[in-house]
């Protein structure tokens, strides 16, 4: 029987335009009524996803920046959180120079960059934060980041980030959620780590866990869940490893899946 449903958000819990519709935080009440809370899991910061958290209702725990940080919505101390290495941080700030690559730091939530641009990064994250621009990063004072966020082109990324595993992969985890993106976190931080630390927390076991995602920084988190789902828009390494593919898109798939392995079990 399923105790805890781990949903991402942007192309799995959110509908095309980033929004929660009304039918999706119906099926999340009812899911609560009957003692199912819904985690989100994102790569996002917790400022755009304590808001969603909170629209989720019920203390909702959140696991963001692709599993470094771990929070209930409404606490400001973080149940978990790790930061990238500094000389990592250093080192791909230096790689990225070279090569012109736009990166995103974190700032206890505030995003960091040497100059704003919404037209390589339209970040999701943007209209719920501030945004700190320091003009060049060698000369900034350090402070510890949850996550790095390269953009690219998504082109360039695949070989981009072979580069960065290289270089930096017994330090480091790089996952992407979009195919112009690069995500780093400490090595050995991901979604499935996190939602295994979440899942012990509340004294859920794995075969209790239902996990949605869609893109491949979703993977680990669905190897968590005892039942692993990708919506119809997933992309093809999700669907391979998914106990079942829905046969919808993002928040129409997610309710579809409530349906499927938590309402049938109940009484609702």
């Amino acid at each position: 029987m399923i105790k805890l449903i781990a949903t991402d958000l942007d192309n799995t819990l959110l509908d095309r335009g980033g929004v929660l519709p009304p039918a999706t935080l119906h099926t999340v009440a009812r899911a609560r009524a009957l003692g199912v809370p819904t985690a989100v899991v994102t790569g996002r910061s917790y400022a755009s996803a304590g808001v969603i958290a909170r629209r989720l209702g019920g203390n909702a725990p959140i696991i963001c920046y692709n599993g470094a940080m771990i929070l209930r919505e409404g606490e400001e101390a973080p149940l978990y959180e790790s930061c990238v290495p500094q000389d990592v941080v250093d080192g791909i700030l230096a790689f990225s120079k070279e090569r012109g690559i736009y990166v995103q730091l974190y700032d206890h939530h505030v995003i960091v960059v040497e100059r704003l641009r919404h037209d390589v990064h339209p970040d999701p994250d943007l209209p719920f934060t501030t945004c700190r621009e320091v003009g060049d990063f060698s000369a900034m004072t350090p402070f510890p980041t949850p996550k790095m966020l390269l953009a690219a082109p998504a082109e360039q990324v695949p070989a981009l980030q072979a580069q960065l595993e290289a270089l930096y992969g017994d330090k480091a985890y790089f996952a992407q959620s979009e195919p112009y993106l690069i995500e780093v976190m400490a090595k050995g931080t991901h979604k499935g780590v996190a939602l295994e630390r979440l899942a012990a927390l509340m004294g859920v076991e794995k075969d209790e866990i239902m996990a949605c995602g869609d893109n491949t920084n979703d993977i680990p988190l669905l190897q968590a869940a005892g039942v692993a789902v990708a919506v119809a828009n997933a992309v093809p390494q999700v669907k391979e490893i998914a106990d079942y593919v829905c046969s919808r898109e993002r928040s129409e798939g997610f309710r579809e899946a409530v349906e499927r392995f938590v309402f049938t079990t109940r009484t609702c």
